[in-house]
Protein backbone atom coordinates (compact mmCIF):
# COMPACT_ATOMS: atom_id res chain seq x y z
CA UNK A 1 0.00 0.00 0.00
CA UNK A 2 2.56 2.33 1.11
CA UNK A 3 4.40 1.57 -2.48
CA UNK A 4 1.03 2.64 -3.88
CA UNK A 5 0.72 5.88 -2.51
CA UNK A 6 4.06 6.69 -2.87
CA UNK A 7 3.20 7.94 -6.28
CA UNK A 8 2.37 11.68 -6.42
CA UNK A 9 -0.11 11.46 -9.47
CA UNK A 10 -1.88 8.90 -7.53
CA UNK A 11 -2.02 10.95 -3.83
CA UNK A 12 -3.84 13.63 -6.60
CA UNK A 13 -6.11 11.35 -8.41
CA UNK A 14 -7.12 9.90 -5.06
CA UNK A 15 -7.61 13.03 -3.52
CA UNK A 16 -9.73 13.71 -6.17
CA UNK A 17 -11.53 11.50 -6.09
CA UNK A 18 -12.10 11.74 -2.31
CA UNK A 19 -13.78 14.81 -3.19
CA UNK A 20 -16.11 14.02 -5.58
CA UNK A 21 -17.56 11.31 -3.88
CA UNK A 22 -17.64 13.46 -0.98
CA UNK A 23 -19.59 15.93 -2.41
CA UNK A 24 -21.57 13.12 -4.38
CA UNK A 25 -22.94 11.47 -1.03
CA UNK A 26 -23.53 14.79 0.38
CA UNK A 27 -26.05 15.49 -2.48
CA UNK A 28 -27.42 12.08 -2.21
CA UNK A 29 -28.27 12.20 1.52
CA UNK A 30 -29.58 15.84 1.25
CA UNK A 31 -32.44 14.52 -1.42
CA UNK A 32 -32.94 11.51 0.71
CA UNK A 33 -32.92 12.75 4.18
CA UNK A 34 -34.85 16.09 3.76
CA UNK A 35 -38.03 16.51 4.90
CA UNK A 36 -40.35 19.73 4.55
CA UNK A 37 -40.03 22.03 7.11
CA UNK A 38 -44.08 23.79 6.63
CA UNK A 39 -45.63 23.46 9.69
CA UNK A 40 -47.63 19.96 10.20
CA UNK A 41 -51.15 20.81 9.29
CA UNK A 42 -53.61 19.50 11.97
CA UNK A 43 -57.37 18.36 10.67
CA UNK A 44 -60.20 20.12 11.73
CA UNK A 45 -63.08 18.16 12.25
CA UNK A 46 -67.05 19.64 12.97
CA UNK A 47 -69.68 17.61 15.01
CA UNK A 48 -72.76 16.69 12.94
CA UNK A 49 -73.27 13.84 9.98
CA UNK A 50 -71.05 14.43 7.42
CA UNK A 51 -72.11 15.73 3.94
CA UNK A 52 -73.00 13.14 1.05
CA UNK A 53 -73.46 14.29 -2.18
CA UNK A 54 -76.05 12.66 -4.15
CA UNK A 55 -76.61 13.06 -7.76
CA UNK A 56 -79.92 14.34 -8.77
CA UNK A 57 -82.72 12.27 -10.43
CA UNK A 58 -82.99 12.50 -13.87
CA UNK A 59 -86.31 13.66 -15.36
CA UNK A 60 -87.66 14.25 -18.60
CA UNK A 61 -89.07 17.56 -18.85
CA UNK A 62 -91.72 18.69 -21.28
CA UNK A 63 -91.75 19.73 -24.86
CA UNK A 64 -92.03 23.31 -23.75
CA UNK A 65 -89.82 23.84 -21.31
CA UNK A 66 -87.30 22.02 -24.04
CA UNK A 67 -88.15 24.58 -26.32
CA UNK A 68 -87.77 27.15 -23.93
CA UNK A 69 -84.20 26.16 -22.49
CA UNK A 70 -83.22 25.42 -26.41
CA UNK A 71 -84.38 29.08 -27.33
CA UNK A 72 -82.61 30.86 -24.36
CA UNK A 73 -79.06 29.00 -25.13
CA UNK A 74 -79.96 30.08 -28.77
CA UNK A 75 -80.20 33.27 -27.83
CA UNK A 76 -77.19 33.88 -25.65
CA UNK A 77 -75.16 31.99 -28.55
CA UNK A 78 -76.73 34.87 -30.68
CA UNK A 79 -75.37 37.91 -28.95
CA UNK A 80 -72.53 36.51 -26.34
CA UNK A 81 -70.49 34.51 -28.29
CA UNK A 82 -70.67 36.34 -31.77
CA UNK A 83 -70.60 39.79 -29.58
CA UNK A 84 -73.54 41.03 -31.66
CA UNK A 85 -76.50 42.77 -29.22
CA UNK A 86 -74.18 41.68 -25.54
CA UNK A 87 -76.52 43.57 -23.52
CA UNK A 88 -79.25 41.27 -25.00
CA UNK A 89 -77.16 37.85 -22.71
CA UNK A 90 -76.61 40.01 -19.89
CA UNK A 91 -80.33 39.29 -18.36
CA UNK A 92 -80.08 35.34 -20.12
CA UNK A 93 -77.02 34.45 -17.91
CA UNK A 94 -76.65 33.81 -13.97
CA UNK A 95 -74.93 36.05 -11.80
CA UNK A 96 -72.36 33.65 -11.46
CA UNK A 97 -71.42 33.84 -14.83
CA UNK A 98 -70.78 37.37 -15.25
CA UNK A 99 -68.94 37.96 -11.81
CA UNK A 100 -66.78 40.17 -11.75
CA UNK A 101 -68.43 42.14 -14.63
CA UNK A 102 -70.23 45.21 -14.10
CA UNK A 103 -72.99 45.54 -16.46
CA UNK A 104 -71.30 48.67 -19.26
CA UNK A 105 -67.74 46.18 -19.06
CA UNK A 106 -70.42 43.44 -19.98
CA UNK A 107 -71.63 45.57 -22.70
CA UNK A 108 -68.92 46.32 -24.06
CA UNK A 109 -67.83 42.40 -25.25
CA UNK A 110 -64.29 43.15 -24.05
CA UNK A 111 -62.52 39.57 -22.18
CA UNK A 112 -65.92 37.94 -21.32
CA UNK A 113 -64.97 34.40 -19.85
CA UNK A 114 -65.29 32.67 -23.26
CA UNK A 115 -64.07 34.06 -26.54
CA UNK A 116 -65.63 35.25 -29.34
CA UNK A 117 -67.03 32.94 -31.92
CA UNK A 118 -68.58 33.40 -35.60
CA UNK A 119 -70.27 30.32 -36.32
CA UNK A 120 -71.80 28.93 -39.14
CA UNK A 121 -74.19 26.14 -38.21
CA UNK A 122 -74.90 24.94 -34.81
CA UNK A 123 -75.45 21.49 -33.49
CA UNK A 124 -76.53 19.98 -30.51
CA UNK A 125 -77.61 17.34 -28.40
CA UNK A 126 -78.78 16.93 -24.97
CA UNK A 127 -76.23 15.89 -21.54
CA UNK A 128 -78.42 15.93 -18.77
CA UNK A 129 -81.71 16.31 -17.75
CA UNK A 130 -82.59 17.40 -13.75
CA UNK A 131 -85.24 18.94 -12.22
CA UNK A 132 -83.76 22.50 -12.32
CA UNK A 133 -81.02 21.73 -14.79
CA UNK A 134 -80.87 21.21 -18.23
CA UNK A 135 -77.33 20.50 -19.92
CA UNK A 136 -76.72 20.75 -23.95
CA UNK A 137 -73.10 19.86 -25.44
CA UNK A 138 -72.96 22.36 -28.24
CA UNK A 139 -71.37 21.87 -31.83
CA UNK A 140 -70.28 25.09 -33.00
CA UNK A 141 -69.02 25.22 -37.18
CA UNK A 142 -67.08 28.67 -38.11
CA UNK A 143 -68.66 30.56 -40.78
CA UNK A 144 -66.65 30.74 -44.05
CA UNK A 145 -63.82 33.13 -43.75
CA UNK A 146 -63.13 32.61 -40.44
CA UNK A 147 -59.55 31.24 -39.13
CA UNK A 148 -61.57 28.92 -36.49
CA UNK A 149 -61.85 25.46 -36.77
CA UNK A 150 -64.82 23.61 -35.09
CA UNK A 151 -64.89 23.17 -31.14
CA UNK A 152 -67.85 21.76 -28.72
CA UNK A 153 -69.07 23.50 -25.65
CA UNK A 154 -70.63 22.54 -22.80
CA UNK A 155 -73.92 24.71 -21.81
CA UNK A 156 -75.72 24.46 -18.18
CA UNK A 157 -79.43 26.10 -18.05
CA UNK A 158 -80.39 26.41 -14.66
CA UNK A 159 -84.80 27.12 -13.90
CA UNK A 160 -85.47 30.21 -11.89
CA UNK A 161 -88.77 30.64 -10.46
CA UNK A 162 -92.66 28.79 -11.18
CA UNK A 163 -95.22 28.81 -13.11
CA UNK A 164 -95.70 32.34 -15.03
CA UNK A 165 -92.65 33.57 -13.74
CA UNK A 166 -90.45 30.65 -14.63
CA UNK A 167 -87.69 30.84 -16.94
CA UNK A 168 -84.36 29.46 -17.58
CA UNK A 169 -80.56 31.16 -17.33
CA UNK A 170 -77.35 30.47 -18.52
CA UNK A 171 -74.97 28.84 -16.12
CA UNK A 172 -72.01 27.57 -17.66
CA UNK A 173 -70.33 27.74 -21.10
CA UNK A 174 -67.08 26.40 -21.12
CA UNK A 175 -65.31 24.10 -23.76
CA UNK A 176 -64.86 20.45 -23.95
CA UNK A 177 -61.53 18.82 -23.52
CA UNK A 178 -59.17 19.84 -26.77
CA UNK A 179 -57.76 16.05 -26.87
CA UNK A 180 -61.01 15.03 -29.18
CA UNK A 181 -64.69 15.54 -28.84
CA UNK A 182 -68.30 14.15 -30.40
CA UNK A 183 -70.07 16.56 -31.84
CA UNK A 184 -73.52 16.13 -31.27
CA UNK A 185 -75.80 15.94 -34.06
CA UNK A 186 -78.73 18.54 -35.14
CA UNK A 187 -81.91 17.77 -32.62
CA UNK A 188 -82.50 14.68 -30.53
CA UNK A 189 -81.68 11.16 -32.18
CA UNK A 190 -80.14 12.78 -35.01
CA UNK A 191 -76.67 10.95 -36.44
CA UNK A 192 -73.35 11.92 -34.95
CA UNK A 193 -70.66 13.78 -36.53
CA UNK A 194 -67.51 13.53 -35.40
CA UNK A 195 -64.65 16.00 -35.39
CA UNK A 196 -61.30 16.51 -34.14
CA UNK A 197 -60.87 19.68 -31.87
CA UNK A 198 -57.71 22.00 -32.24
CA UNK A 199 -54.77 20.95 -29.64
CA UNK A 200 -53.92 24.03 -28.09
CA UNK A 201 -50.41 24.54 -28.55
CA UNK A 202 -49.69 25.59 -25.08
CA UNK A 203 -50.25 22.05 -23.71
CA UNK A 204 -47.81 19.45 -23.73
CA UNK A 205 -48.33 15.51 -23.42
CA UNK A 206 -47.16 14.16 -20.42
CA UNK A 207 -43.72 13.22 -20.17
CA UNK A 208 -43.05 9.44 -19.92
CA UNK A 209 -41.81 7.69 -16.82
CA UNK A 210 -38.30 6.97 -18.86
CA UNK A 211 -37.89 10.10 -18.52
CA UNK A 212 -37.40 10.23 -15.30
CA UNK A 213 -34.00 8.06 -15.51
CA UNK A 214 -32.75 10.25 -17.11
CA UNK A 215 -32.16 12.88 -14.08
CA UNK A 216 -30.46 10.02 -12.13
CA UNK A 217 -28.38 8.74 -15.20
CA UNK A 218 -27.25 11.94 -15.16
CA UNK A 219 -26.32 12.07 -11.39
CA UNK A 220 -24.85 8.31 -11.13
CA UNK A 221 -22.24 9.86 -13.50
CA UNK A 222 -20.48 12.02 -10.79
CA UNK A 223 -19.88 8.53 -9.01
CA UNK A 224 -19.10 6.54 -12.42
CA UNK A 225 -16.83 8.90 -14.20
CA UNK A 226 -14.07 9.81 -11.73
CA UNK A 227 -14.64 5.81 -10.34
CA UNK A 228 -13.45 4.91 -14.19
CA UNK A 229 -10.77 7.46 -14.44
CA UNK A 230 -9.34 6.04 -10.80
CA UNK A 231 -9.37 2.58 -11.93
CA UNK A 232 -7.80 3.28 -15.38
CA UNK A 233 -5.07 4.89 -13.58
CA UNK A 234 -4.50 2.35 -11.11
CA UNK A 235 -4.74 -0.34 -14.19
CA UNK A 236 -1.78 1.86 -15.81
CA UNK A 237 0.49 2.27 -13.16
CA UNK A 238 0.09 -1.48 -11.79
CA UNK A 239 1.37 -2.76 -15.27
CA UNK A 240 3.42 0.11 -15.29
CA UNK A 241 5.05 -0.82 -11.69
CA UNK A 242 5.28 -4.01 -12.64
CA UNK A 243 7.39 -3.75 -16.19
CA UNK A 244 9.49 -1.66 -14.23
CA UNK A 245 10.31 -4.09 -11.38
CA UNK A 246 10.61 -7.03 -14.15
CA UNK A 247 12.90 -4.71 -16.19
CA UNK A 248 15.04 -4.24 -12.58
CA UNK A 249 15.18 -7.77 -11.71
CA UNK A 250 16.45 -8.24 -15.56
CA UNK A 251 19.51 -5.68 -14.95
CA UNK A 252 20.22 -7.34 -11.52
CA UNK A 253 20.46 -10.91 -12.94
CA UNK A 254 22.08 -10.01 -16.25
CA UNK A 255 24.87 -8.17 -14.81
CA UNK A 256 28.29 -9.47 -14.59
CA UNK A 257 29.26 -10.37 -10.77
Amino acid sequence: MSRFLASPRRRRRLTWLGVVVAVGLAVLVSFVFFRNTAPAHAPKFTKGKPSEYREPKAVKHSRYERLTAMGVAAEFLRTALTRRDVDRSWVLTEASLHQGYTRAQWDTGNELPFPPYHYRVIRWRPDYSYRTRIGLQVALFPAKNEHQRAAVFYLDLRRHGSGKHERWLVSEFVPAPSSGSTAPGIGEGASDLHISLPTSGTSKSPLSATWLLLPLSAFSLIFLVPLGLGVRGFVRNRRAMREYEAAATYRSTSSPS
